[in-house]
Formats: structure tokens, sequence, C-alpha cells
């Protein structure tokens, strides 16, 4: 009884690892406010490789959904400091 359940608990354990979610710790490397943009770019590179190599909806879903929480961060900064977001528009027109 004990080695089918030894036996059964490292089939799972390894089955798990082998269909394991995508990975995203490289783009969970990049810190800090100012760097929020890289992160969604990286996130987003992911998205379509993940889009190419046909992965499940389960593991676009998790990229979709740190993309979403990225962009609901941004908003809210970018409400809290509405002056730093007018400045950035004012000198955007002034570029053109």
């Amino acid at each position: 009884m004990k080695k089918y359940l030894l036996t059964t608990i490292i089939l799972m354990l390894t089955m798990n690892y082998s269909f394991s979610a995508v990975d995203t710790s490289k783009c969970d490397e990049i810190k800090g406010i100012l760097k929020k943009g890289e992160k969604i770019d990286c996130l987003i590179a992911l998205k379509l490789s993940a889009i190419k190599k046909q992965y499940s909806s389960k593991d676009l879903s998790i990229i979709n959904n740190k993309i979403d929480t990225l962009n609901a961060r941004k908003k809210k900064f970018d409400e809290e400091n509405k002056t730093l977001w007018n400045m950035y528009k004012n000198k955007k027109k002034s570029d053109k």
C-alpha cells in the first residue's frame, strides 16, 4: 500500500512540474515604479509567444491578469499624480 501511495505522489509531482504554467519570472524581476512600462512590454511579449506556441487559455489568462493589474496600478498612480501626467502631456505636445 505504501508503494502505491508513494508512486502516486511522485507521479503527481512530476506531472504537475511538467505541465507548469508560463514562466513569467523574468518579467517579475523588473521592479520599480518607473519601469512599469518595461514590465508591461515584457508581459505582452510573453503573451505573443504564448499565442504562437498555442498555450492553454489558463496560461493566457494568467498573463492577461498580470497586465490588467499593472494597468490598474498605472491608472491609480496617474490619478494620484495628475500634475505629473499633465506635465507629460504638455511636453509631448511641445515636442511635436
